[in-house]
Protein backbone atom coordinates (compact mmCIF):
# COMPACT_ATOMS: atom_id res chain seq x y z
CA UNK A 1 0.00 0.00 0.00
CA UNK A 2 1.38 3.45 -0.84
CA UNK A 3 1.96 6.17 1.71
CA UNK A 4 -1.61 7.42 2.16
CA UNK A 5 -0.64 10.98 3.07
CA UNK A 6 1.40 11.26 -0.11
CA UNK A 7 -1.52 9.78 -2.02
CA UNK A 8 -4.03 12.23 -0.53
CA UNK A 9 -1.92 15.40 -0.40
CA UNK A 10 0.66 14.83 -3.11
CA UNK A 11 4.41 14.79 -2.59
CA UNK A 12 4.83 18.12 -4.38
CA UNK A 13 2.32 19.87 -2.14
CA UNK A 14 3.81 18.47 1.06
CA UNK A 15 7.28 19.66 0.07
CA UNK A 16 6.01 23.00 -1.23
CA UNK A 17 4.00 23.81 1.89
CA UNK A 18 6.89 23.06 4.23
CA UNK A 19 9.20 25.23 2.10
CA UNK A 20 6.65 28.09 2.19
CA UNK A 21 6.39 27.83 5.97
CA UNK A 22 10.13 27.86 6.50
CA UNK A 23 10.55 30.91 4.30
CA UNK A 24 7.72 32.66 6.11
CA UNK A 25 9.17 32.11 9.60
CA UNK A 26 12.47 33.37 8.20
CA UNK A 27 10.74 36.66 7.32
CA UNK A 28 9.52 36.24 3.75
CA UNK A 29 5.97 37.26 2.79
CA UNK A 30 3.35 39.30 4.58
CA UNK A 31 0.67 36.69 5.28
CA UNK A 32 -0.26 33.03 5.20
CA UNK A 33 -3.67 31.45 5.72
CA UNK A 34 -5.05 28.12 6.89
CA UNK A 35 -8.60 26.85 6.47
CA UNK A 36 -9.27 24.73 9.56
CA UNK A 37 -12.37 22.53 9.39
CA UNK A 38 -13.32 19.47 11.46
CA UNK A 39 -15.61 17.09 9.55
CA UNK A 40 -14.33 14.29 11.83
CA UNK A 41 -13.83 15.87 15.29
CA UNK A 42 -11.74 13.33 17.17
CA UNK A 43 -10.13 15.83 19.53
CA UNK A 44 -10.70 15.50 23.29
CA UNK A 45 -11.93 11.97 22.82
CA UNK A 46 -10.52 9.35 25.17
CA UNK A 47 -11.39 6.28 23.10
CA UNK A 48 -8.18 5.39 21.29
CA UNK A 49 -9.74 3.38 18.47
CA UNK A 50 -12.21 6.20 17.78
CA UNK A 51 -9.35 8.68 17.68
CA UNK A 52 -7.36 6.57 15.21
CA UNK A 53 -10.33 5.94 12.95
CA UNK A 54 -11.56 9.53 12.90
CA UNK A 55 -8.07 11.03 12.64
CA UNK A 56 -7.49 9.02 9.46
CA UNK A 57 -10.84 10.17 8.08
CA UNK A 58 -10.08 13.77 9.04
CA UNK A 59 -6.71 13.76 7.30
CA UNK A 60 -8.24 12.47 4.09
CA UNK A 61 -11.23 14.82 4.22
CA UNK A 62 -9.17 18.02 4.56
CA UNK A 63 -6.48 17.16 2.01
CA UNK A 64 -8.06 19.31 -0.71
CA UNK A 65 -8.64 22.43 1.39
CA UNK A 66 -6.93 25.60 0.17
CA UNK A 67 -4.15 27.23 2.14
CA UNK A 68 -1.67 25.50 4.41
CA UNK A 69 -3.25 22.28 5.63
CA UNK A 70 -0.46 20.43 7.37
CA UNK A 71 -1.27 16.73 7.86
CA UNK A 72 -0.90 16.36 11.61
CA UNK A 73 -2.32 14.53 14.58
CA UNK A 74 -3.70 16.73 17.38
CA UNK A 75 -2.89 14.93 20.66
CA UNK A 76 -5.61 16.90 22.43
CA UNK A 77 -6.53 15.60 25.87
CA UNK A 78 -7.81 19.01 27.10
CA UNK A 79 -5.95 21.81 28.87
CA UNK A 80 -4.66 19.94 31.91
CA UNK A 81 -1.99 17.76 30.31
CA UNK A 82 1.06 19.40 31.88
CA UNK A 83 -0.41 19.85 35.37
CA UNK A 84 -1.48 16.18 35.62
CA UNK A 85 2.15 15.11 35.98
CA UNK A 86 2.24 16.78 39.39
CA UNK A 87 -0.44 14.54 40.87
CA UNK A 88 -3.74 16.21 40.05
CA UNK A 89 -6.81 14.12 39.32
CA UNK A 90 -8.83 15.14 36.24
CA UNK A 91 -12.51 15.72 37.01
CA UNK A 92 -15.41 16.19 34.64
CA UNK A 93 -17.32 19.42 34.99
CA UNK A 94 -20.33 20.28 32.85
CA UNK A 95 -20.65 18.10 29.78
CA UNK A 96 -17.27 16.67 28.78
CA UNK A 97 -15.16 19.53 30.14
CA UNK A 98 -12.22 18.35 32.22
CA UNK A 99 -10.67 20.39 34.99
CA UNK A 100 -8.10 19.71 37.66
CA UNK A 101 -8.21 20.74 41.30
CA UNK A 102 -5.12 22.49 42.71
CA UNK A 103 -2.65 19.93 43.97
CA UNK A 104 -0.88 22.26 46.43
CA UNK A 105 -2.42 24.85 48.72
CA UNK A 106 0.64 27.11 48.60
CA UNK A 107 4.19 27.38 47.30
CA UNK A 108 5.70 25.49 50.23
CA UNK A 109 3.50 22.50 49.53
CA UNK A 110 4.24 22.80 45.82
CA UNK A 111 7.97 22.57 46.47
CA UNK A 112 7.44 19.17 48.11
CA UNK A 113 5.85 17.73 44.96
CA UNK A 114 7.77 15.55 42.52
CA UNK A 115 6.23 15.28 39.05
CA UNK A 116 5.89 11.99 37.22
CA UNK A 117 8.54 11.21 34.63
CA UNK A 118 7.88 12.75 31.23
CA UNK A 119 7.72 9.27 29.70
CA UNK A 120 5.24 7.94 32.30
CA UNK A 121 2.95 5.70 30.20
CA UNK A 122 -0.14 6.90 32.09
CA UNK A 123 0.44 10.54 31.20
CA UNK A 124 -0.55 12.46 28.09
CA UNK A 125 2.80 12.80 26.31
CA UNK A 126 3.35 9.04 26.15
CA UNK A 127 -0.33 8.50 25.29
CA UNK A 128 -0.14 11.03 22.45
CA UNK A 129 3.06 9.50 21.09
CA UNK A 130 1.54 6.00 21.12
CA UNK A 131 -1.43 7.19 19.09
CA UNK A 132 0.82 9.19 16.76
CA UNK A 133 2.95 6.11 16.01
CA UNK A 134 -0.11 3.92 15.51
CA UNK A 135 -1.59 6.46 13.12
CA UNK A 136 1.67 6.61 11.15
CA UNK A 137 1.60 2.81 10.87
CA UNK A 138 -2.01 2.78 9.65
CA UNK A 139 -1.24 5.39 7.01
CA UNK A 140 2.12 3.78 6.19
CA UNK A 141 3.70 7.22 6.29
CA UNK A 142 6.61 9.14 7.67
CA UNK A 143 5.04 12.44 6.58
CA UNK A 144 2.65 12.92 9.51
CA UNK A 145 3.31 15.71 12.03
CA UNK A 146 2.40 15.82 15.72
CA UNK A 147 0.77 18.61 17.70
CA UNK A 148 1.77 18.32 21.35
CA UNK A 149 -0.67 17.50 24.13
CA UNK A 150 -1.68 20.92 25.41
CA UNK A 151 1.64 22.59 26.18
CA UNK A 152 0.84 25.04 28.98
CA UNK A 153 3.66 27.45 29.73
CA UNK A 154 5.41 27.75 33.08
CA UNK A 155 3.11 30.28 34.73
CA UNK A 156 -0.09 28.65 33.51
CA UNK A 157 1.07 25.19 34.59
CA UNK A 158 2.01 26.60 38.00
CA UNK A 159 -1.44 28.17 38.25
CA UNK A 160 -3.03 24.75 37.78
CA UNK A 161 -0.78 23.06 40.35
CA UNK A 162 -1.01 25.65 43.14
CA UNK A 163 -4.23 27.22 44.41
CA UNK A 164 -4.31 30.25 42.17
CA UNK A 165 -4.93 32.99 44.72
CA UNK A 166 -2.11 31.65 46.89
CA UNK A 167 0.20 31.52 43.88
CA UNK A 168 -0.58 35.13 42.98
CA UNK A 169 0.04 36.21 46.57
CA UNK A 170 3.24 34.17 46.69
CA UNK A 171 4.64 35.93 43.63
CA UNK A 172 4.52 39.14 45.70
CA UNK A 173 5.17 37.97 49.27
CA UNK A 174 7.49 34.97 48.76
CA UNK A 175 9.51 35.74 45.63
CA UNK A 176 12.36 33.35 46.51
CA UNK A 177 9.97 30.42 46.85
CA UNK A 178 8.13 31.49 43.70
CA UNK A 179 11.32 31.63 41.63
CA UNK A 180 12.41 28.25 42.98
CA UNK A 181 9.10 26.58 42.14
CA UNK A 182 8.82 28.17 38.70
CA UNK A 183 12.36 27.02 38.02
CA UNK A 184 11.34 23.43 38.76
CA UNK A 185 8.29 23.74 36.52
CA UNK A 186 10.55 25.12 33.81
CA UNK A 187 12.94 22.18 34.18
CA UNK A 188 10.04 19.76 33.79
CA UNK A 189 8.44 21.52 30.79
CA UNK A 190 11.74 21.69 28.92
CA UNK A 191 12.21 17.95 29.48
CA UNK A 192 8.58 17.39 28.40
CA UNK A 193 9.02 19.35 25.17
CA UNK A 194 12.35 17.74 24.30
CA UNK A 195 10.87 14.28 24.95
CA UNK A 196 8.02 14.91 22.49
CA UNK A 197 10.42 16.35 19.96
CA UNK A 198 12.86 13.45 20.28
CA UNK A 199 10.34 10.60 20.38
CA UNK A 200 8.40 11.93 17.38
CA UNK A 201 11.59 11.98 15.32
CA UNK A 202 11.53 15.77 15.19
CA UNK A 203 7.99 15.86 13.76
CA UNK A 204 6.39 18.24 16.28
CA UNK A 205 4.76 21.13 14.40
CA UNK A 206 3.05 23.11 17.15
CA UNK A 207 0.68 22.99 20.08
CA UNK A 208 -2.92 21.78 19.81
CA UNK A 209 -3.79 25.38 18.90
CA UNK A 210 -3.52 27.56 16.94
CA UNK A 211 -3.26 25.70 13.62
CA UNK A 212 -0.13 27.44 12.47
CA UNK A 213 2.73 25.18 11.37
CA UNK A 214 6.01 25.61 13.26
CA UNK A 215 8.53 22.79 12.70
CA UNK A 216 10.17 22.10 16.05
CA UNK A 217 13.68 22.69 14.74
CA UNK A 218 12.61 26.35 14.48
CA UNK A 219 10.86 26.70 17.83
CA UNK A 220 8.10 25.56 20.17
CA UNK A 221 4.48 26.63 20.57
CA UNK A 222 2.87 26.89 24.01
CA UNK A 223 0.05 28.58 25.94
CA UNK A 224 0.44 31.30 28.55
CA UNK A 225 -3.07 32.28 29.62
CA UNK A 226 -1.78 33.36 33.05
CA UNK A 227 -0.50 36.60 31.53
CA UNK A 228 -3.77 38.54 31.97
CA UNK A 229 -3.63 38.04 35.75
CA UNK A 230 -0.30 39.82 36.24
CA UNK A 231 0.97 43.38 36.31
CA UNK A 232 3.69 44.35 33.83
CA UNK A 233 6.37 44.40 36.54
CA UNK A 234 5.38 41.03 37.99
CA UNK A 235 5.16 39.42 34.58
CA UNK A 236 8.55 40.77 33.57
CA UNK A 237 10.17 39.54 36.79
CA UNK A 238 8.89 35.99 36.49
CA UNK A 239 8.38 35.49 32.76
CA UNK A 240 11.65 36.73 31.27
CA UNK A 241 13.89 34.15 32.99
CA UNK A 242 11.71 31.21 31.96
CA UNK A 243 11.15 32.49 28.42
CA UNK A 244 14.91 32.79 27.99
CA UNK A 245 15.34 29.21 29.21
CA UNK A 246 12.63 28.00 26.81
CA UNK A 247 14.40 29.80 24.01
CA UNK A 248 17.73 28.22 24.89
CA UNK A 249 16.10 24.77 24.84
CA UNK A 250 13.73 25.11 21.88
CA UNK A 251 14.81 28.06 19.73
CA UNK A 252 12.03 30.42 18.68
CA UNK A 253 8.95 31.05 20.84
CA UNK A 254 5.32 30.90 19.70
CA UNK A 255 2.75 31.92 22.34
CA UNK A 256 -1.02 31.57 22.61
CA UNK A 257 -3.01 33.84 24.93
CA UNK A 258 -6.71 34.55 24.46
CA UNK A 259 -7.12 37.16 27.21
CA UNK A 260 -6.03 40.72 27.94
CA UNK A 261 -2.24 40.83 27.77
CA UNK A 262 -1.40 43.91 25.70
CA UNK A 263 0.32 45.53 28.69
CA UNK A 264 3.04 42.86 28.45
CA UNK A 265 4.09 43.74 24.90
CA UNK A 266 7.21 45.58 26.05
CA UNK A 267 8.37 42.54 28.01
CA UNK A 268 7.71 40.22 25.07
CA UNK A 269 9.60 42.63 22.82
CA UNK A 270 12.76 42.27 24.92
CA UNK A 271 15.65 42.02 22.44
CA UNK A 272 16.92 38.83 24.11
CA UNK A 273 13.76 36.98 23.02
CA UNK A 274 13.09 35.44 19.63
CA UNK A 275 9.29 35.61 19.66
CA UNK A 276 8.34 34.16 16.29
CA UNK A 277 4.57 34.31 16.73
CA UNK A 278 1.92 35.60 19.12
CA UNK A 279 -1.77 34.70 19.08
CA UNK A 280 -4.17 37.35 20.34
CA UNK A 281 -7.95 37.77 20.48
CA UNK A 282 -9.48 41.13 19.53
CA UNK A 283 -10.78 43.19 21.31
CA UNK A 284 -9.50 41.65 24.57
CA UNK A 285 -6.04 42.45 23.31
CA UNK A 286 -5.82 45.00 20.54
CA UNK A 287 -3.21 44.96 17.81
CA UNK A 288 -2.28 48.56 18.64
CA UNK A 289 -1.07 47.37 22.05
CA UNK A 290 1.23 44.84 20.38
CA UNK A 291 2.97 47.40 18.14
CA UNK A 292 6.35 46.91 19.92
CA UNK A 293 6.39 43.35 18.52
CA UNK A 294 5.63 44.20 14.90
CA UNK A 295 9.20 44.34 13.62
CA UNK A 296 10.05 40.74 14.55
CA UNK A 297 6.88 38.78 15.40
CA UNK A 298 4.09 37.24 13.31
CA UNK A 299 0.61 38.07 14.58
CA UNK A 300 -1.99 35.29 14.72
CA UNK A 301 -5.26 37.22 15.12
CA UNK A 302 -8.61 35.90 16.31
CA UNK A 303 -11.91 37.63 16.95
CA UNK A 304 -13.38 37.04 20.39
CA UNK A 305 -16.65 35.14 20.11
CA UNK A 306 -18.53 37.10 22.77
CA UNK A 307 -17.49 40.68 22.11
CA UNK A 308 -16.46 41.30 18.54
CA UNK A 309 -15.15 44.82 18.96
CA UNK A 310 -17.16 46.33 16.14
CA UNK A 311 -16.56 43.63 13.51
CA UNK A 312 -19.33 41.47 12.11
CA UNK A 313 -17.22 38.35 11.65
CA UNK A 314 -13.68 37.07 11.55
CA UNK A 315 -13.16 37.63 7.82
CA UNK A 316 -14.20 41.25 8.16
CA UNK A 317 -11.55 41.71 10.84
CA UNK A 318 -8.89 39.99 8.76
CA UNK A 319 -9.68 42.17 5.75
CA UNK A 320 -9.45 45.25 7.97
CA UNK A 321 -5.98 44.23 9.16
CA UNK A 322 -4.64 43.74 5.65
CA UNK A 323 -6.04 47.07 4.48
CA UNK A 324 -5.24 49.25 7.51
CA UNK A 325 -1.98 48.14 9.08
CA UNK A 326 1.61 48.86 7.97
CA UNK A 327 3.17 46.57 5.38
CA UNK A 328 5.71 45.22 7.86
CA UNK A 329 2.92 43.79 10.04
CA UNK A 330 2.87 40.07 9.24
CA UNK A 331 0.01 37.64 9.83
CA UNK A 332 -1.00 34.01 9.88
CA UNK A 333 -4.78 33.88 9.45
CA UNK A 334 -6.69 30.86 10.79
CA UNK A 335 -10.07 30.64 9.04
CA UNK A 336 -12.70 28.21 10.30
CA UNK A 337 -15.80 29.15 8.29
CA UNK A 338 -16.84 26.69 5.58
CA UNK A 339 -18.22 29.29 3.18
CA UNK A 340 -17.30 30.46 -0.34
CA UNK A 341 -16.10 33.74 1.16
CA UNK A 342 -13.76 31.92 3.55
CA UNK A 343 -12.36 29.69 0.81
CA UNK A 344 -11.87 32.73 -1.40
CA UNK A 345 -10.05 34.68 1.31
CA UNK A 346 -7.62 31.83 1.98
CA UNK A 347 -6.96 31.30 -1.74
CA UNK A 348 -6.36 35.02 -2.27
CA UNK A 349 -3.94 35.34 0.65
CA UNK A 350 -1.93 32.34 -0.50
CA UNK A 351 -1.89 33.48 -4.12
CA UNK A 352 -0.57 36.89 -3.14
CA UNK A 353 1.92 35.99 -0.41
CA UNK A 354 2.21 32.22 -0.12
Amino acid sequence: MPDLLTQWYGADRLARDEAIVRRFWAGEGRALASLTLWPHPYRQSFADETILEQASQQLQAIADLPGLTTPCYHADFTTISTARYWGGVPTYGSGTNLYIEPIARNLREALELVPAAVDDPEQDAAHGLRLYRQLCERLETDKLWLRTPDFQGVLTTAGLIVEQTELLMGLVTEPELAHEFLGRVTDFLIEYGLYLKRESGGRVCGNIWPDTFLPCDLGMSFTEDFMPLLSPDTYREYALPVLRRFQEAFGGLHIHCCGEFGRHAQTLADPSLNLLGIEYHHPLTKLEELAPLAERTVFIPFLNGWTRGGFGNTLEYFEYLLANTPEHYRYWFIVSEDTPEAWGFVERVMAEWG
